[in-house]
């Protein structure tokens, strides 16, 4: 584990997902989309319509790949937000999964999930959200909601949160140990903050695209939140 502008991280978190998922417990990643275009500030949809980019695309499947040959599931749950991109971003990882060639094929779904999006918990009004935007100081503002807890246009963090693994809790079953839920950058950041994994972030530590909140819930109900930055360590992870 490495300290870096109030946050920790932990960069190689697998072997520990592979020995939970192994001895019956669960392992949830909730991800952000891979790379996007540049947003359009005055978009009310934010960029719901957008595409990933050809890099975006690529580093999804090397994301599926790298689950394969690292956790070697047997089953891989996939869910996204209704934009478009969080769901090609699922996709990619999905057929990455193939790229493992072994010849074994892992299980996969993958579904829409509107709260990993425009119905996520964290969220107030929309108005309100795009007037905090465009004060200006934005992530200053966010990490005042992240150390306060309360925020114009954002709900409750704690009870968000709460509300955020509850859902996330609901998505597994026996069939399905692992669950990768394909979000948006503020959506992770604040169940990391929420959870005390983060204190603030700066440039350099906000969530960079396919960066997660890792939920790893051994069999016995233990609990423990990471940072999972798995392209800062590229040398240490099998494709």
């Amino acid at each position: 584990m490495e300290s870096c502008g109030g946050c920790r991280v932990e960069k190689m978190p697998l072997v520990e997902m592979k020995d939970t998922l192994d001895n019956g417990g669960r392992v949830t990643l909730l991800i952000r989309h891979a790379e996007r275009p540049p947003l359009d500030p005055g978009d009310r949809t934010f960029g719901a319509s957008l595409s990933l980019t050809g890099n975006g695309w690529r580093w999804a499947r090397c994301f599926g790949l790298m689950l394969a040959n690292n956790l070697l599931p047997k089953s891989v749950a996939f869910y996204a937000s209704e934009t478009f991109r969080t769901l090609q971003t699922a996709c990619a990882m999905a057929m990455g999964l193939d790229l493992v060639g072994t010849g074994q094929s892992i299980e996969r779904k993958v579904r829409l999930d509107p709260i990993l999006g425009g119905e996520s918990p964290f969220f107030g009004a929309v108005e309100e959200r795009m007037a905090l935007a465009a004060e200006g100081c934005y992530r200053e503002r966010l990490n005042d909601y992240f150390r306060t807890g309360t925020q114009q246009g954002f709900k409750p963090l704690k009870p968000a949160a709460d509300l955020m693994e509850r859902h996330l809790d609901g998505l597994h079953d026996k069939d399905w140990p692992l669950v990768v839920a394909v979000t948006h950058d503020i959506n992770v950041a604040a169940f990391l903050a929420a959870r005390g994994v983060v204190e603030s972030f700066t440039d350099e530590t906000w969530p960079d695209y396919l960066e997660a909140a890792a939920i790893i819930k051994k069999a016995d109900g233990e609990a423990k939140y990471i940072y999972f930055r798995w392209n800062q360590d590229m040398g240490a992870i099998s494709f």
